[in-house]
């Protein structure tokens, strides 16, 4: 799993980039995230993703937040 940190959220909060700690941008959607958790990704939060290839830019699939133990 790679982690990095959302830097971008669009007004609807469905679409967004994420600064990937190896210092990418990676897309990502929030349409396949559980609809209780759509809430609790921000700019700022730190997720984790497993990365796949898009048209534009890599995406970010199976998103979810980093929680600190």
């Amino acid at each position: 799993m790679l982690v990095g940190t959302i830097s971008d959220l669009d007004p609807d909060g469905l679409f967004g980039v994420i600064d990937a700690d190896d210092g990418r941008l990676v897309l990502f959607n929030l349409k396949g995230v559980d609809c209780a958790d759509k809430g609790s990704f921000k700019v700022g939060t730190r997720v984790e993703f497993v990365e796949r290839s898009g048209d534009l830019a890599p995406r970010a699939l199976s998103l979810s937040r980093v929680v600190h133990a």
